[in-house]
């Protein structure tokens, strides 16, 4: 067996021993050895003995295939927490003030990243993570030998749960350190916290873009400069290929990429949706996929082109270009006073309250401005059914498409009623949320249940997937609810 050949390789290496928990490597072993367990019940019953791993694997069921992979990921995180360990350890050995007595030059090498990438056969950028991670996990002694907390406990304890992935960890630690030297300590743990609780339920992109929020609510004075960073880093650079085609290189400061992504998001949609008509539900419909001729990078593309001869003649376009959106969000104080930091929707990266301001009086934006809570104070005028107002309600409540995990911006999803309408007649905001093409069809053909309780969104699972049927939380991480 595969699982077995594992723990046999574990055990003459050293590590540990499998006699309990809590050994260094009790976890490690226990997830193996239910691994093993789980992968005879879920490989075919008719198999010749002595099968190939590749011919069990094929064998698997969709759902038993499924569920290996989840329980190969835990095994992963309960093999990298011990590896963060033997780093944080190896860093602090290879520390620069030990010179060459360091025990990564003394070996051979430059830092200890570079040892343990040849020796775990990694990157120099992943085992940059490790050392990284371990040594803020590293736990430390006061000047009188007593035991102190590590300088990042939330993010050890979910290093050692294995609830919290390396990189996801990574990423928290680099985005706190810049924040830490402006802000309080409490200020960060309580940062720290929040970031770990969410970061088992988001992808590496997602966790960046919560971590850098996160890293600029703390930080308040960091975010001019890094507003006059980004505007110093703008370029623009044509090149002519030698196919004949022209390359564009174009790097814009956030504020300024989200108009311009708005303003092609908004081409796009509108085909999307002039080309799908016919094939949208009695709901009320979804924005479709581009036809199959046509990548959805060329009818960025397109969209651009459409742009430019638009500005250049105000007659070329075909027809008017469609009204384009573009949402701020901030907090009321922030509005009034140009403290603080803002969002702009579809931007992964924060700006100042004063650059959101100046962007305000420049072009048609509409702030969503937050209370306490995070509810919409202020979202604009109404229209029909399922009105603009609530268009941007639901997408400062959700975020976009509203399924846990699914980063399809606003502008790519629809407003979708929980109940029919010809069932319900009601188009009340706590019967609405935005869903994108998949996930509505998700929903429908597979037995999903939607609910919204204190203006956030959840999805019951079918009984096939959770028999528990345990509501799992979407919609936009508030932020704003944190205490600090």
């Amino acid at each position: 067996m595969l699982v077995r050949a594992v723990i046999l390789t574990i055990n003459v290496g050293g590590l540990g021993q499998t006699s309990g928990m809590n050994t260094p490597t009790g976890t490690l072993l226990a997830a193996a050895a239910r691994l093993d367990e789980l992968w005879l019940q879920r490989t075919g019953a008719f198999l010749p003995v002595g099968s190939s791993p590749a011919s069990q694997v094929e064998s698997m069921t969709d759902d038993g295939l499924e569920s290996t992979i989840a329980e190969l990921g835990f095994l992963q995180r309960s093999l990298d927490a011990l590896r963060v360990l033997t780093a944080g350890e190896l860093a602090e050995r290879s520390r620069p003030s030990l010179g060459g007595d360091g025990l990564a030059k003394r070996a051979g090498y430059a830092r200890p990243s570079l040892l343990l990438a040849a020796r775990w056969g990694l990157s120099p950028m992943e085992a940059s993570r490790f050392c990284e991670v371990g040594l803020v996990c590293r736990p430390r002694r006061s000047l009188d030998g007593q035991p102190l907390p590590s300088r990042y406990p939330a993010v050890s304890a979910g290093i050692s749960s294995c609830e919290l992935g390396v990189t996801s960890a990574a990423i928290i630690v680099r985005e706190l350190q810049s924040a830490s030297l402006r802000c309080s300590e409490e200020a960060r743990l309580e940062g720290e916290a929040f970031l770990v609780d969410w970061a088992p339920t988001l992808s590496t992109n997602e966790i960046t873009t919560l971590a850098r929020q996160i890293r600029d609510r703390l930080d308040h004075d960091g975010l001019e400069p890094r507003d006059e960073l980004h505007r110093a880093r703008r370029r623009f650079r044509l090149t002519t290929a030698s196919d004949g085609m022209v390359d564009i290189h174009w790097r814009l400061e956030p504020a300024e990429g989200g108009l311009v992504r708005a303003e092609i998001d908004a081409i796009v949609t509108a085909r999307l949706r002039r080309g799908t008509d016919d094939a949208c539900s009695a709901e009320g419909g979804v924005a479709g996929s581009p036809p199959d001729e046509v990548t959805l990078e060329q009818m960025r593309s397109d969209a651009a082109m459409e742009v430019f001869r638009h500005a250049m003649t105000c007659t070329a376009a075909a027809g008017d270009l469609p009204s384009t959106t573009v949402v701020v969000r901030m907090t009321l104080e922030s509005l009034l006073t140009g403290l603080g930091a803002a969002e702009i929707d579809g931007v992964g990266e924060t700006i100042s309250a004063a650059g959101a301001r100046r962007l305000a009086a420049d072009a048609e934006i509409i702030p969503v401005v937050l209370g306490g809570r995070g509810e919409v104070l202020d979202v604009g005028a109404a229209q029909r059914l399922f009105t603009r107002a609530q268009r941007l309600a639901f997408a400062e409540r959700d975020g976009g498409c509203a399924w846990a995990g699914c980063a399809t911006p606003p502008s790519y999803a629809e407003a979708h009623h929980i109940d029919w309408w010809e069932h319900s007649h009601n188009s009340d905001l706590s019967n609405g949320l935005l869903l994108c093409s998949h996930h509505h069809h998700q929903i429908h053909d597979h037995g999903w249940q939607v609910f919204v309780d204190d203006n956030v969104p959840y999805f019951i699972p079918p009984p096939r997937i959770d028999p528990g049927r345990r509501p799992r939380r979407g919609g936009r991480i508030a932020v704003d609810r944190m205490r600090v």
